[in-house]
């Protein structure tokens, strides 16, 4: 099996992981032309900021104590032990809706199931690099990709580019969108969920997920379907059609999990996929029947084809199939730039709001190149 666009490379990691060399690319196609500019990213934690918008207000009483959390330098799974350490629960009582980045300033909620005890004095809650800003009782728990959506404020420091062009850029993308591919952080570091992921089904062995997963097949399937997906989206953005419909396609609204076949010719269809209420979506393969049919299905099931053994060992895992949207059209899309005279340089500052399980770094890559030794976590 190969991906004949890229060659092997081999990464060093502070992780203590295996250093493994990934055989399919991890380089996609850019929607508008490539980036026109170079930046550093993530310089200090501050320049990558996220806050949850949970969407709903917990109801102020239940068994399961919400905290609105602000960390920085911490991972999410870090401050979720340290919350059950001091609460004095196991760790499976403490949950969140989203993974957030450890390289970053964010804001999220956590929930601690504490059923016939005292409320903790959560304000005794003393952690280098962690704030707990309110506590408030709900009756349930806060369940994973719950939240509506995640807000960005980010810094792109020492832009080298045109920044008109860059103006009128971040313009398009604010009308249509950018393509709605996994970010590489989805793959592991340095790729090695997804090395790991086709060097099993190479060898014939199963992913199929266990109760614990001891053995990591979750991130390996995982990874497996969104590298599948992008390249799937890749196929449409080389043939022109990521933002229209296919004979055949199935849409789906932004932030939403429902989805429903179109009818080509369709005036109220195609007047809300041009205002970015619907997208057309591509598959999170599985086992099943595609929802898929026509020209839509061909084209998916063509480049599923050329990676055969990775469909099968998808499918042979037993998920069902999915969708996922095609195109990402950040809401709330800001920019201004500030200049560092003292630095000698100009930085751009974002804005922007983007649903539950996608990707900053998906709409950063269009815009710019970038230099930063940290990759975003995964919002999941």
């Amino acid at each position: 099996m190969s991906e004949s666009s890229s060659a092997p490379v081999s990464h060093s990691n502070s992780y203590d992981e295996d250093i493994l060399v990934c055989p399919l690319s991890l380089e996609f196609p850019y929607a508008w032309g490539g980036p026109i500019a170079t930046a550093q990213l993530r310089a200090e934690p501050e320049d990558f900021q996220v806050e949850e918008i949970l969407g709903f207000e917990p109801e102020g009483e239940g068994e399961h104590h919400f905290l609105w959390v602000r960390k920085r330098g911490n991972n999410t799974d870090w401050v979720a032990r340290q919350l059950a350490r001091f609460a004095n629960v196991g760790f499976n009582a403490v949950s969140y809706s989203g993974m957030k980045d450890r390289h970053a300033v964010t804001l999220q909620w956590f929930s601690v199931h504490i059923p016939g005890l005292e409320s903790p004095d959560w304000s005794a809650f003393c952690v280098e690099g962690v704030e707990i800003l309110k506590a408030i009782r709900h009756r349930k728990k806060l369940k994973r990709g719950v939240h509506r959506a995640n807000k960005f404020s980010i810094r792109l420091r020492g832009f080298k580019g045109d920044q008109a062009a860059a103006e009128e850029l971040l313009d398009k993308i604010a009308i249509q969108g950018v393509p709605n591919y996994f970010g590489e952080q989805r793959f592991g570091r340095n790729g090695n969920n997804l090395t790991k992921a086709v060097a099993r089904v190479e060898a014939g062995q199963s992913l199929k997920l266990s109760k614990r997963d001891k053995d990591g097949h979750a991130m390996m399937l995982s990874a497996l379907r969104s590298w599948l997906f992008n390249r799937i989206l890749a196929e449409r953005i080389e043939q022109n059609n990521w933002q229209t419909w296919l004979e055949g396609d199935v849409a789906t609204f932004s932030g939403s999990r429902s989805q429903f076949a179109i009818e080509l010719g369709d005036a109220d269809v195609q007047q809300r996929l041009q205002d970015g209420v619907i997208h057309p979506t591509g598959p999170l393969w599985g086992a099943g029947e595609p929802k898929v049919t026509a020209v839509a299905r061909k084209l998916e099931t063509d480049v599923a084809g050329r990676y055969t053994a990775l469909a099968e060992g998808i499918e042979s895992a037993g998920l069902s199939p999915e969708r996922r949207a095609l195109r990402l059209i950040p809401e709330q899309l800001h920019w201004d730039w500030e200049t560092e005279r003292e630095a000698g340089q100009t930085d751009l500052l974002l804005s922007f709001l983007l649903p539950v399980g996608t990707f900053a770094t998906s709409m950063l890559r269009e815009v710019a190149r970038w230099d930063s030794h940290f990759t975003e976590a995964e919002d999941r």
